[in-house]
């Protein structure tokens, strides 16, 4: 019982089809995720060129997204080194020793782009999302039981392939010969804890997708932006596509000693990863792209035929209005500077001048803060997302501002 079925070492052609032996799915699985992977690094770079000089504030959720990119990388490139050991051909002309060199690395690549991976890509996630609401207790909880429960079962998984066969290079020197193999744990347990960790990644995208939805549409921003911010976040639900195309074909091809021919689980697994990032990425994008896609936060409170904050008084904050006093430099289309794009932004050599007890600041105000003490405004939400949360320097204020500009 205990041993393996013995696989043909020369199998005869004329028992198949003509050009089977030929056949070879090997381009389209490279080449597919080649295209979604290289997309995913450019978004993470344009991610980190965002943070880094656009908007100074790079995080841990940056550098997690990076070490996952970079995990992602590695497992495309194990797609490559596959390719010599017959990854897209039909497993009967496959050599024994090319399969199970074929299994190591499935094996290693699981541990690394399926367990590690996918776990950080989802803390990052969660992480960043933190940034919304961080004094919403119900909110940021959630988002806390969601990076706990993704650490638990990325743990599990990983562990999981390492027990499930004694010893666990089983994987690549036995159990793909004969999955009910006694020297591995039930084959249908394999099964059911695959489905129980596909089931986790579905649920986890879910909640990272539905929780900041009522926050973001309560908030002060325009319409278009909401969307924007919405359609962005819940761009999660293509990976959660790809997690139950995952699950469809490995109840349906698992096990299958010809799985190496379309190898359909580890080709949605690897587009799980790849849509993840670029979603995880995009709403990072917005002080790049927020200008041509119109969604940059002053056009939604400023008609754009008249000045950008040229009023006597503004209604920032409620009866607490506060406005700035800047040099203008290189003025775009209603008067409107480059900084003016992102709200709030109090550029270099800020005056404030208040009404009764004067009260004057001459410090960069962070993106994303109000005038008390630090705290987050809603009047900017949508660039909240995109900021540091660390306290920052800001303007103190008790009484009516008055906005004056001077000519120069």
């Amino acid at each position: 019982m205990g041993d393996s079925p013995p696989l043909s070492l020369t199998p005869d052609p004329n028992d198949y089809p003509p050009g089977y032996a030929e056949e070879s799915n090997a381009g389209r699985i490279v080449g597919i995720i080649a295209v979604f992977h290289f997309i995913a690094l450019a978004f993470v770079a344009l991610r980190v060129y965002a943070r880094l000089f656009m908007v100074r504030a790079f995080g841990v959720d940056d550098g997690l997204i990076i070490v996952s990119a970079l995990l992602g990388l590695c497992a495309w490139i194990c797609l490559v080194v596959q390719t010599q050991y017959g990854l897209g051909k039909h497993a009967a002309f496959t050599p024994i020793d090319d399969r199970k060199r074929f299994e190591e690395i499935t094996f290693w690549k699981t541990v690394f782009s399926d367990g590690v991976a996918m776990g950080l890509l989802r803390i990052s996630m969660a992480l960043s999302l933190m940034r919304l609401k961080r004094d919403l207790k119900w909110y940021t909880w959630s988002l806390y039981a969601v990076i706990a429960f993704v650490v638990l079962y990325s743990i599990q998984a990983i562990v999981w392939l390492f027990v499930y066969c004694t010893p666990f290079s089983g994987w690549w020197e036995f159990q793909w010969m004969n999955p009910f193999d006694p020297r591995c744990h039930d084959f249908n347990i394999f099964l059911n804890l695959t489905y129980w960790n596909i089931a986790c990644n579905i649920f986890t995208d879910v909640c990272l997708g539905a929780l900041p939805v009522p926050i973001i549409w309560n908030l002060k921003m325009k319409l278009r932006v909401k969307l924007y911010v919405i359609g962005i976040l819940n761009l999660g639900y293509l990976a959660v596509l790809m997690g139950v195309l995952k699950a469809v074909f490995m109840l349906t091809t698992g096990g299958s000693p010809d799985a190496i021919f379309d190898y359909w689980v580890h080709f949605w697994q690897n587009m799980q990863l790849n849509i993840g990032i670029i979603a995880a990425c995009a709403s990072f994008l917005k002080p790049l792209v927020g200008r041509m896609l119109k969604i940059n936060s002053s056009a939604g409170y400023y008609p754009s035929d008249q000045p950008y904050n040229r009023s006597g008084h503004m209604g920032y904050g409620g009866s607490n209005a506060y406005g700035i006093r800047s040099g203008q430099t290189g003025t775009g289309r209603g008067g409107r500077t480059v900084d003016d794009e992102f709200e709030m932004h109090a550029k270099s050599g800020t005056v404030v001048h208040a009404q009764g007890d004067s009260s004057t600041a001459g410090t960069r105000s962070d993106h994303g803060r109000d005038g008390y003490g630090g705290g987050i405004s809603d009047n900017n939400s949508e660039e909240i997302i995109l900021q540091n949360s660390a306290p920052t320097p800001g303007i103190m204020c008790t009484k009516d501002f008055v906005v004056e500009y001077d000519s120069k």
